[in-house]
């Protein structure tokens, strides 16, 4: 007897957030396209060819077994850690505004730090996944290395997003409270220390905390907060934005919301943001019907990721945070991002697909109740039949 089976919003999910970037994209970078590379539609070709790139790796993500990804977890970490290392090289590491965040690859580059975010969460999942191993020191010593190097680009948002995730995976395994809180006071002093010793860094939240004192410093906080402004609820209309032409900094990548809500309004910012929560809500879901716990801490630290970085870049947009170099997930325009992101959302398709508790499993036929076999009755052995 066949039943009606649910249909997964895991992947619907993705894929409109992926169209809203391409979109969004395409429109909001003609400007500076062309300018800059005599192509208006440079970056939505280069987005394009990341996405066929980013398919197939979702497609590897989204069938390899489970146990291989448990197998090769400290080996992709390790080649994480050694790209983070190439990008501080001036030969093998290119340079812009002032950081060291790109791996020069020949035809490509990448952003290695985006990648960590993914094989960090695969690592520190299988790492907390064993209950010795869930320890304070463990995740001091694991996470160390990266995270100062992160800093070293310099890219500190990148780092306390890399930090605030692989503690959450560590505090869902169970690991003791009084130490972690310790470690994030040491994190939030940390953070504090390095953004007061750094110009630019301190230039950025002065402009954040009083924009009025420097109109050079303050524009690109004021126009993305013009544009959302001048959006109002239902926004000017789908490519009707004034303030993509060259007036927002960074307007395909870190401030691509500010288009958005120019050209459709706080309505449709609000859908986009009920999207993501529908989606790291349908994660945590998968995390908890998991068969095993470096499975469940696996679909948990993705869900995580996308929330965190979520929040960090919206907040940079409406002005509660420093204006930071954090993609908006699925949306920005980033080929590492995207990558990296659709490798993610593979796992986490991998783990649904092979879990027979949940109804659009592509096993869920055959555990459903109208489907089982009846059970055989067992042959009784002749010792029990002279009983």
């Amino acid at each position: 007897m066949s039943i009606n089976k649910k249909v997964s919003p895991l992947l619907p999910l993705t894929a409109i957030l992926i169209l809203i970037g391409i979109a969004f994209i395409s429109i909001s970078s003609l400007a500076e396209a062309n300018s800059s590379f005599g192509d208006k539609y440079f970056f939505v070709k280069k987005q394009s060819i990341w996405l066929i790139l980013g398919l197939a790796v979702f497609y590897l993500t989204s069938t390899i077994k489970l146990k291989a990804i448990q197998k090769i977890s400290s080996t992709l970490y390790i080649i994480s850690l050694i790209s983070l290392i190439l990008v501080l090289i001036p030969q093998t590491g290119s340079q812009a505004l002032g950081a060291r965040r790109w791996l020069d690859l020949g035809l490509i580059g990448i952003q290695p730090s985006e990648i960590l975010k993914f094989t960090a969460i695969i690592y520190f999942s299988f790492l907390f996944s064993r209950p010795d191993k869930i320890t304070i020191k463990n995740l001091v010593i694991h996470l160390f290395l990266p995270f100062f190097l992160i800093i070293a680009q310099p890219n500190l948002s990148s780092a306390i997003l890399l930090a605030t995730i692989v503690i959450s995976i560590y505090y869902l395994a169970g690991g003791k409270i009084l130490p972690l809180l310790t470690l994030c006071l040491i994190l939030v002093l940390l953070s504090s220390l390095l953004i007061f010793i750094s110009p630019y860094r301190r230039l950025r939240l002065q402009t954040l905390l009083s924009p009025e004192t420097s109109q050079d410093q303050s524009y690109h906080h004021n126009q993305i907060i013009f544009a959302l402004a001048s959006g109002g609820w239902t926004g000017k209309g789908f490519g009707s934005s004034d303030q993509k032409y060259r007036f927002i900094p960074k307007i395909s990548t870190d401030s691509i919301l500010a288009v958005i809500g120019e050209e459709i309004g706080f309505l449709g910012v609000l859908f986009i943001f009920y999207l993501y929560l529908l989606l790291i809500k349908h994660l945590f879901v998968i995390s908890s019907a998991a068969p095993d716990k470096f499975q469940s801490l696996l679909c948990a630290g993705i869900a995580c990721w996308i929330a965190y970085q979520s929040l960090i870049n919206i907040g940079a947009i409406v002005a509660l945070i420093p204006l930071t170099g954090v993609p908006l997930p699925f949306i920005s325009y980033g080929g590492s991002s995207l990558l990296s992101l659709l490798a993610g959302i593979g796992i986490a398709r991998n783990i649904e697909k092979q879990n027979p508790s949940l109804l659009y499993s592509v096993n869920a036929d055959k555990f459903h109740p109208d489907n089982r076999k009846p059970p055989q009755p067992r042959h009784r052995t002749n010792k029990t039949a002279k009983k």
